[in-house]
């Protein structure tokens, strides 16, 4: 890959938990920043009012676990998502004069519904990443709950329980958070 269709990872696509890039894939805990091509995902939520966004999730997953994912999905949800996708989402990849490309301009708006980032609440943003740097040719964007919402019905029962097993797996808390606490677990102050 080119170095010059790569830019330096923006800071909001950083780790929440370390406060700096992903450096390894969130599956098989492949080192990521030297020669890994990878997808970073994060789920945020903004509360009206506030600048403030939660991170529900965030992770980043070298392209080879993404790919042997997304081999498990059934052929039947693969293509109503394309379908979908190809339907309501028209990519051009930046122009060359637009290097670096401004990160603001392709999360400022969800890329299905074209809803302004003022007007959404709950979204999730993605970036592909090569090494330590964003590829440029695949610019990163932010997808809607609304959106994601209208993606959820096209997928098959197994491809939805495969999305199920995902998010249990990796980021479910620990199962001794759900155990009762036990009273000598508790401070009583008298």
């Amino acid at each position: 890959m080119c170095t010059s269709d790569l830019q330096e990872i923006p800071k909001i696509f950083y780790s929440y938990q370390t406060q700096s890039p992903f450096s390894e894939c969130l599956v098989c805990s492949c080192y990521l920043l030297d020669n890994q091509t990878y997808v970073i995902e994060k789920a945020l939520k903004k509360h009206p009012g506030y600048t403030a966004k939660d991170v529900i999730f965030d992770y980043a997953i070298c392209l080879t676990c993404s790919l042997k994912i997304r081999e498990q999905f059934s052929k039947n949800s693969l293509d109503k998502i394309n379908a979908y996708f190809s339907k309501h989402i028209v990519i051009s990849p930046p122009s060359k004069k637009e290097v670096p490309i401004n990160i603001d301009s392709y999360l400022d708006h969800c890329i299905v519904k074209k809803f302004p980032i003022a007007e959404i609440t709950d979204f999730q943003i993605y970036a592909y990443c090569h090494g330590n740097k964003l590829i440029q040719d695949i610019p990163p964007y932010l997808i809607s709950q609304s959106a994601i919402e209208e993606i959820i019905p096209l997928v098959s029962n197994k491809t939805q329980n495969i999305l199920n097993d995902f998010y249990d797996r990796y980021f479910s808390p620990d199962p001794e958070m759900l155990l009762p606490q036990q009273p000598s677990d508790q401070l009583i102050f008298i």
